[in-house]
C-alpha cells in the first residue's frame, strides 16, 4: 500500500509546479500589461507634446501614436489572448 501512494504524492507535487507555473506566467503577463499601458501613455504624450510644439501635424501625431503607441500593446494581448484559447 505505501508503494501505491508514491505516484500520488508525485503527482501532487507536479500539480503544484504547475499551478506555481501558471501563476508566475500570470504575474508576468500583468506586468507585461501595465509596461504595455504605460508605453501606450507616454506615446500619447510624446505625441501631444511634438503636436502642441509644431514638429508634428495633428493627423501625422495620432498616426504616430496609433501606430508607435496602441498598436504593439494590441498585437502583444491579442497573441496573449491567442495563446491562451490554444491552450485551453
Amino acid at each position: 500500500m505505501p508503494g501505491s501512494l508514491r505516484p500520488r504524492v508525485a503527482e501532487g507535487k507536479h500539480g503544484s509546479m504547475r499551478n506555481s507555473s501558471r501563476r508566475a506566467v500570470e504575474r508576468a503577463q500583468l506586468a507585461a500589461l501595465g509596461l504595455s499601458l504605460a508605453w501606450m501613455l507616454l506615446a500619447q504624450l510624446a505625441c501631444v507634446l511634438c503636436w502642441d510644439a509644431g514638429l508634428l501635424t495633428r493627423q501625422a501625431s495620432l498616426l504616430h501614436w496609433l501606430v508607435v503607441g496602441v498598436l504593439p500593446p494590441a498585437l502583444a494581448l491579442w497573441g496573449m489572448e491567442t495563446e491562451q484559447t490554444t491552450r485551453g
